[in-house]
């Protein structure tokens, strides 16, 4: 039996600025399926609140129509262990709601798509190390502070309360070019996607019709092979990450090379779920990943959370 019933992806983006009206790459994409009604669709969004809205949407049709939902969006949903607790939000098993919350408070993100992540990631930062640059780093130089470098400071590293910060999670580490959730800017970077958007899934998992029904993986469900329910309505929130679909995203280019980059990905995260999950082969991605110690465990289910596909 399937897991769930209607998956939906979101391919995220932190620019300060809306996105051309015309479809581009590096702009927030969706892709949404429900097999059992043979639908499969991408859309296109010029800001994040418009893309909010329309998940939400989604969400709550599903929940009308009582099917399960795997909703995945691709940026980190956790940070290396002990965050919280250098920005003294505790260090128990919620440390990761700690952060989440945190995050929701801080971050403004206007209707316009305009954010103030680089002024967030200053101001923990400064929590962290008063007296200079914190494990948050990368930024256009005009918007540096004291507290916030261009460059890497080096890791592990030191907070001002004895806590050390690693440079990488564990999924991360078994992720080939996977890169650090501090970093904020430059090529290849998902820190500022990270602090844009977990306000958004923090609204999601919250939002008062929902709320009920929803859960995140791995922070509120363990690492199990049966993260859903037999019956709907029921919403898992999961990290995803492109990577784990390279071949499946290669694959569907060559078949239509006009296809944008992320509406190739998100279609090819769609079809990656709910393959796996018609054949029953789903569930072992949310299973204990390989290797990992009862430490390592604790950590990833408390506050860093994992990738859905890394092994």
């Amino acid at each position: 039996m399937a897991l769930f019933d209607a998956y939906i992806f979101i391919d995220w983006s932190a620019v300060n600025h809306p996105h051309p009206q015309q479809p581009a790459a590096n702009a927030v994409w969706i892709g949404e399926s429900i097999p059992a009604l043979r639908h499969q669709k991408e859309s296109y969004h010029q800001t994040r609140h418009d893309a909010f809205e329309y998940v939400l949407t989604f969400i709550l049709d599903q929940v009308k129509g009582r099917r399960r939902v795997l909703v995945g969006f691709d940026f980190p949903y956790g940070y290396p262990v002990g965050l919280a607790e250098a920005l003294g939000l505790g260090a128990g098993g919620e440390a990761w709601s700690h952060v989440w919350a945190e995050l929701e408070k801080q971050v403004e993100d206007t209707p316009a798509n305009v954010n103030n992540r680089f002024e967030v990631a200053s101001a923990l930062n400064a929590r962290i190390n008063p007296e200079g640059a914190g494990p948050f780093w990368g930024c256009p130089a005009g918007r540096a502070t004291q507290n916030l470098s261009t460059h890497s400071p080096g890791f592990p590293f030191e907070c001002a309360n004895g806590v050390h910060l690693r440079r990488l999670r564990i999924t991360e580490r078994r992720l080939r070019g996977a890169q650090e959730t501090w970093k904020l800017f430059g090529a290849g970077s998902v820190g500022s996607q990270a602090i844009v958007g977990i306000p958004y899934v923090h609204r999601l998992r919250h939002h008062p019709e929902i709320c009920h029904h929803s859960k995140v993986w791995p922070f509120e469900t363990g690492f199990t092979e049966a993260p859903s329910q037999k019956t709907g309505p029921f919403i898992l929130h999961a990290e995803i990450w492109p990577g784990v679909v390279e071949q499946q995203y290669q694959d569907i280019l060559a078949a239509d090379p006009q296809l944008i980059r992320d509406q190739a990905q998100v279609r090819a995260m769609c079809k990656w779920a709910s393959k796996l999950d018609v054949e029953g082969k789903l569930g072992q991605y949310f299973a204990t990943p390989n290797g990992l110690t009862a430490k390592q465990k604790q950590i990833c289910t408390e506050q860093e959370g994992w990738v859905l596909g890394a092994r």
